[in-house]
């Protein structure tokens, strides 16, 4: 993926995202991948969201990836600002994660400047959402899905943990949908809903994980 530039939105506060991208082994492989966008035949590539707590007075019950406000402790940096949020939020170390690329930023519907990092993640097991410490206060849930959901123009997709499909409302917003069980051996099942701002990061991070593939 290419790292793009900022464009400049002095006048906006400004906002960064962490798309914590790793690597979700089958229950019959221990390999690891070597490359940022790269994935084994027995493993695929898959991105971490949140849903934010249904309590909140902002964004209640949205999904969204990891982020939020630049601080001033952050030094104006959209890379420290996203690392800070997701150690944050649901307690990822800075430290396992390789940043790949920082995307274009983009206005929210909030008036935010909010750019995008993507960020890799070497050991999956320091990104699983059965893992993740995440603060209750601003995270309700970690979950995880696979990157191909979102390539292919909003394609189904289906793991092994969930199914996932798409739909475009009136205003021809993406909306993916993916569920999967509560817990481990759990029949009842959740649904998070995908769109918006987050959905088009998610499917231009797959593009170009599909591009760099082939």
């Amino acid at each position: 993926m290419h790292v793009k530039e900022t464009p400049h939105h002095s006048s906006l506060p400004r906002a960064s995202v962490l798309v914590p991208l790793f690597e979700r082994p089958s229950s019959s492989s221990s390999s690891s991948s070597s490359s940022s966008f790269s994935s084994s035949n027995s493993s695929s590539i898959h991105v971490l969201f949140t849903q934010r707590p249904s309590t909140l007075s902002s964004h209640p019950g949205e999904v969204c990836f990891p982020g939020g406000r630049q601080d001033p402790s952050d030094r104006s940096d959209d890379v420290l600002t996203a690392l800070r949020e997701a150690r944050e939020e649901i307690g990822l170390s800075p430290d396992v994660v390789r940043i790949v690329a920082r995307m274009e930023a983009r206005e929210s519907k909030h008036g935010l400047c909010v750019t995008p990092i993507v960020g890799w993640v070497d050991r999956p097991d320091d990104v699983e959402p059965g893992r993740l410490k995440v603060n209750d206060r601003e995270v309700d849930v970690a979950f995880a899905v696979p990157l191909e959901v979102f390539a292919g123009g909003g394609s189904d997709g289906s793991s092994g943990s969930g199914s996932g499909s798409s739909s475009r409302n009136e205003d021809e917003t993406k909306s993916y949908f993916w569920e999967e069980a509560e817990a481990e051996n759990d029949t009842s099942k959740r649904t998070f809903r995908i769109w918006g701002l987050t959905a088009r990061v998610a499917c231009e991070v797959a593009e170009a994980a599909l591009a760099a593939q082939s």
